[in-house]
């Protein structure tokens, strides 16, 4: 905890920035007791963490925060609420709401008293705490906004291979349908924008990072823009490598040979796997939706067309969850959306099958506009 009252009643906010001799004398001059539960607290000056309050026994007042104290969780709380206060903003440090029994890092108040829960979150928060905790602020007419600290191996803007956990993933904002999670690092005092996400296979994507210091950071907070045609020219050519290798591997490392379904499918439609077709492996907006790396979903629907003699044009509807019944992939709306996009987008390729050739440049515009409409 880094808010505490007096004994006169007075609210004290403790600041990192202090001299530690000022620390020192305050802790021997005066005592401070918790804003909820009104018991006398631990104020703590040591070298692992900066300095803080704490009960002196476990107490039921630390469940309403939505994690435990850490060093950095503290650092971050701190630098944001900071933050706030340094573009005049009505922040309050730990603030209680006694109706829902919550206890947001920062409630803070706009310039139009729209209120916001500011969530600093370092450790893995399940999907249903997340949920209750977000219920619970609406109820009170109250928007959270979750700001998880930034992944340990995220430490570079730029485009770029990265790993997301489930927990980060849920932070998933969006802005005009651009999805992206904005996290924050107190090591280095600045925001990672994680924008432009492209799903790969598992916890893996290809992104766009930026880096914003927290002394330019504003609020309402700053929102990435959609890439440009060169930084998308970069995405293509990164994520072309990954497929090149991913489907390399499945090639040298298969045990199962022709028994491998993804070998047997190209092996039936000839298809020379390390030469696919530009069309069969390309990133779309919500690919996640299936599971699987495009090229194992996109090939698989060829398949299908080639087997059943439907044509691509007719895919659509409930033919569709057929086809996701049939390759074994989540038959869910939002699946049957991502293959009926890529069915239009073939359509507007003139593709109808998969020996069919196109020109790169062709594929090019019609995917970057396809980033840019969604």
């Amino acid at each position: 905890m880094l808010a505490a009252y007096t004994e006169q009643n007075e609210l004290f906010i403790l600041n990192s920035s202090m001299p530690l001799a000022t620390l020192h004398l305050l802790r021997k001059s005066k005592k401070f007791y918790c804003p909820l539960c009104k018991q006398q607290l631990l104020f703590k000056i040591g070298s692992l963490k900066i300095p803080h309050f704490s009960h002196f026994s476990k107490s039921h007042c630390d469940d309403f925060f939505s994690e435990r104290e850490s060093e950095t969780h503290l650092k971050g709380k701190e630098q944001l609420y900071n933050l706030f206060k340094a573009l005049n903003l009505d922040a309050k440090l730990e603030a209680y709401i006694t109706t829902i029994q919550q206890r947001p890092d920062i409630l803070l108040k706009d310039d139009d008293n729209s209120m916001f829960a500011i969530e600093f979150q370092c450790s893995s928060i399940s999907k249903e705490s997340l949920i209750r905790r977000n219920t619970g602020y609406r109820e009170e007419n109250i928007s959270p906004v979750w700001i998880p600290n930034t992944p340990t191996n995220i430490t570079r803007s730029g485009i770029q291979k990265i790993s997301l956990s489930k927990n980060v993933q849920q932070f998933t904002l969006c802005s005009k349908h651009l999805p992206y999670i904005m996290t924050y690092n107190p090591t280095v005092r600045q925001f990672f924008y994680i924008s432009n996400l492209i799903f790969l296979q598992g916890n893996s994507f290809l992104s766009k990072v930026q880096t914003i210091s927290v002394t330019h950071q504003q609020f309402p907070f700053y929102i990435p823009k959609p890439i440009t045609p060169n930084e998308f020219k970069q995405f293509l050519l990164i994520y072309k490598q990954v497929k090149h290798n991913y489907v390399q591997k499945r090639v040298l490392l298969s045990r199962s040979g022709v028994n491998d379904i993804f070998l047997r499918r190209a092996y039936e439609l000839r298809l020379n796997l390390l030469s696919l077709p530009y069309y069969i492996g390309i990133p779309l907006i919500g690919n996640e939706e299936l599971q699987v790396f495009s090229v194992d979903w996109q090939l698989a629907l060829f398949y299908f067309v080639y087997t059943t003699k439907i044509e691509l044009r007719h895919m659509k509807g409930q033919t569709i969850y057929y086809f996701l019944r049939w390759a074994k992939l989540p038959e869910t709306s939002r699946a049957k959306d991502v293959v009926s996009e890529y069915c239009r987008l073939l359509e507007e390729l003139s593709v109808q099958h998969s020996y069919q050739s196109i020109h790169e440049k062709k594929l090019f515009d019609v995917l970057y506009n396809h980033f840019l409409a969604i």
